[in-house]
């Protein structure tokens, strides 16, 4: 019976699933976190919300921050493609403090509970103007 128990432990605790982990690239030929000087069509404002695990040893906070604001960048794109656009400008991550307020910012930030992290994401669907040039 003793044995029974610590084989039973033993498989219960190697059972638990590892948090899945996938590599997320900025996608930065669609997405750009300052203005840019290519003439624009605005379409409006893009958001985008990525839950995450924070419990992962071998990826440390601000290294899951960073992959899954990628993520949410990318959402953003494939959000502003459904509106027609073309590519989505000032990129944003919002962090909602205590007090309700919130704060925009262009590097990636990300709430964490201490078990799952949460990152928030904004920015500008636009679409590219063709500029026709007259021949004199």
């Amino acid at each position: 019976m003793r044995y029974f128990w610590f084989f039973f432990l033993l498989a219960a605790c190697s059972s638990m699933p590892a948090p899945a982990y996938r590599v997320y690239r900025f996608p930065s030929q669609k997405a750009f976190s300052g203005g840019v000087s290519r003439p624009y069509e605005t379409l409006g404002l893009v958001r985008s919300k990525v839950n995450f695990q924070t419990l992962d040893v071998n990826h440390d906070e601000t290294e899951l921050c960073r992959n899954y604001f990628n993520k949410a960048v990318q959402d953003l794109v494939r959000i502003a493609h459904g509106k027609k656009a073309d590519a989505v400008i000032d990129v944003r991550s919002v962090v909602f403090l205590e007090d309700g307020s919130h704060r925009a910012y262009t590097t990636a930030e990300c709430a964490d509970d201490g078990f799952e992290g949460q990152v928030l994401a904004q920015g500008i669907a636009v679409r590219w103007k063709t500029t026709l040039e007259k021949n004199p």
